[in-house]
């Protein structure tokens, strides 16, 4: 059994671990990459660039967001001309999203700067440390995801 302290000790840890990351990764601010958008709204755009279709509870539930929160994004992003709603035939209550192709032209190069600043970040260790930080990183995947499903692979060599 974990002793109270030992455990408040260790959760200032990861709390001193997400405050260097989110630094690093630059999203303390308004805007993600001094981009249009937060980082919320960009998670949501590359949630749905990823998928041909999707409906606002299925977003909401994969990125635990809340209902109001996500309907407040996505009515920013419909009158910004970046997605396109349909009610769905199988039920009628849920609309399917999808990017229009000004959402993808949008989204394409946000995608492309993230992981451009990224592979800025990696570039100066060795390509052993970018192994050993990607395996750490699929660790904590793994951990502390409360769902477990398919294996976690960070570690691509393609």
């Amino acid at each position: 059994m974990t002793n109270k302290s030992e455990l408040k000790q260790r959760a200032e840890e990861i709390r001193r671990f997400n405050r260097f990351y989110t630094k690093e990764i630059g999203v303390l601010g308004e805007t993600l990459l001094n981009g249009p958008f937060s980082l919320t709204e960009t998670r949501v755009l590359y949630e749905l660039a990823l998928r041909k279709r999707s409906t606002a509870s299925e977003l909401g539930h994969d990125l635990a967001l809340d209902a109001g929160y996500l309907s407040r994004i996505l009515r920013a992003f419909k009158r910004r001309g970046l997605i396109a709603r349909e009610r769905s035939v199988d039920d009628g209550r849920q609309r399917h999203i999808w990017l229009t192709r000004k959402g993808q032209e949008t989204f394409a190069p946000l995608n492309v700067r993230a992981r451009d600043e990224v592979a800025r970040m990696i570039e100066t260790l060795s390509v052993a440390d970018q192994h050993r930080l990607l395996t750490a990183m699929g660790t904590i995947m793994r951990l502390l995801d409360r769902q477990p499903k398919k294996a976690i692979s960070l570690n691509r060599t393609s």
